[in-house]
């Protein structure tokens, strides 16, 4: 399977062969060049819907996980999970923070990328560093033009 990238969204152009050679590339640098993962770029409709389902959250956010088995159970080995991403929060937050789009879409693609490799910032500082740690220097390994 690879990386399955779907695009539901059609206000940012997408080219789902660039993005599937970074991420390949930041497979590699995790020692995860075989492994399967899906990565749904979306909007803030479409991840508000799976926010309140799957979280109970009302609200829009910039990037969900699920980890394989979660909500629903798929084959144990290779599949790492789903990502979903909204463009329309991305966009938000590039333009607050005065960085360029593509840099805060990648890096949210290796956030939720690395939460389904077991990273989770919540769980204290340690866990919190190491995940932030792994971002910064896996974001320096690609381009980060859409």
């Amino acid at each position: 399977m690879g990386i399955l990238i779907t695009n539901n969204q059609s206000v940012w152009p997408i080219r789902p062969l660039s993005i599937k050679r970074r991420l390949n590339k930041v497979l590699k640098a995790l020692n995860q060049a075989e492994a399967d993962f899906t990565a749904l770029i979306t909007d803030d409709q479409s991840i508000l819907a799976l926010n309140l389902e799957f979280r109970g959250l009302n609200k829009a956010t910039n990037v969900l996980a699920f980890p394989n088995g979660q909500p629903f159970p798929r084959e144990k080995g290779r599949y790492l999970g789903d990502v979903a991403l909204s463009m329309e929060t991305v966009q938000r937050e590039a333009l607050a923070a005065d960085r360029p789009l593509g840099e805060v879409f990648y890096f949210y693609l290796i956030h939720g990328l690395l939460h389904l490799l077991g990273y989770d910032h919540a769980l204290g500082p340690k866990e919190e560093a190491a995940q932030e740690a792994q971002e910064k220097r896996l974001l320096a390994l690609i381009p980060h033009e859409l």
